[in-house]
């Protein structure tokens, strides 16, 4: 699974995975699914602005996921989600981007500082949120 800026070890890379020893490799079953996130969501990111970027979280097996409080039923397990910035851009245009030009299932700008963006090909519900103090809301602000 590489597309032309998206390799299959950005995928299952995770900072938590290495400090705890955790074995993060996405299953070939979900190779589609990570496929179609780079395909249709980063490689358009990365396309717009030419400056290349890595998600900070793309897919966390059940154990990263748990360990860095995902939810239960994340896309991040199955390789449809990932968390990303893109260097000198603001999370805000970057949001505003994914929102207005790309086909997405779930968009949230996350107040830690990064845009959580998950593809769905069977269904993208278009989904947009911004986490607030308590949880989340909808829209980006």
């Amino acid at each position: 699974m590489n597309t032309k800026h998206f390799s299959i070890e950005e995928v299952q890379h995770s900072n938590y995975a290495t400090e705890h020893g955790i074995d993060n490799t996405l299953p070939s079953k979900y190779y589609g699914n990570a496929m179609n996130l780079a395909m249709f969501v980063l490689e358009p990111i990365r396309q717009h602005w030419g400056i290349p970027f890595s998600p900070t979280s793309w897919y966390r097996c059940e154990r990263v996921n748990g360990g860095v409080g995902g939810e239960p039923d994340s896309q991040h397990l199955i390789g449809q989600a990932a968390d990303i910035s893109v260097p000198k851009v603001s999370l805000m245009a970057l949001a505003e981007y994914i929102r207005d030009t790309l086909d997405f299932d779930q968009l949230i700008l996350e107040l830690e500082g990064w845009v959580h963006v998950s593809y769905n090909k069977d269904d993208n519900r278009m989904e947009v949120l911004h986490k607030t103090d308590t949880g989340y809301a909808k829209g980006l602000v």
